[in-house]
């Protein structure tokens, strides 16, 4: 995963002066709010695209809930916060680890 990851942020030209054309590491399946902080632990960096397509359709409270878990997740990280601290004020996440916890 991160060597792909590290592939993507190395230079695609030869040097020809033409800017910057690098492209955006882009991480998928399978996931979800909860696999949020070691993706980006391994990255080493935010500045990433994380899909989690399931992780917000699937998610019990519908795709808006699912997307707050996300950004949920996203808080806890940064505060350098364990999720399940912060799932405890906010229940999207909280659902987030209940229903696909078990799976990860």
């Amino acid at each position: 995963m991160i060597d792909a990851e590290e592939h993507c942020l190395q230079p695609m030209g030869a040097g020809d002066g033409d800017g910057d054309d690098r492209v955006m590491p882009i991480f998928s399946s399978g996931q979800w709010a909860g696999t949020l902080p070691h993706t980006l632990a391994q990255a080493g960096s935010d500045d990433l695209m994380f899909l989690s397509g399931g992780g917000i359709m699937a998610h019990p409270g519908g795709p808006a809930a699912g997307l707050a878990s996300v950004r949920q997740a996203h808080e806890a990280v940064v505060a350098d916060m364990p999720l399940a601290d912060h799932a405890r004020t906010h229940p999207e996440l909280a659902q987030a680890i209940a229903t696909f916890g078990a799976r990860g």
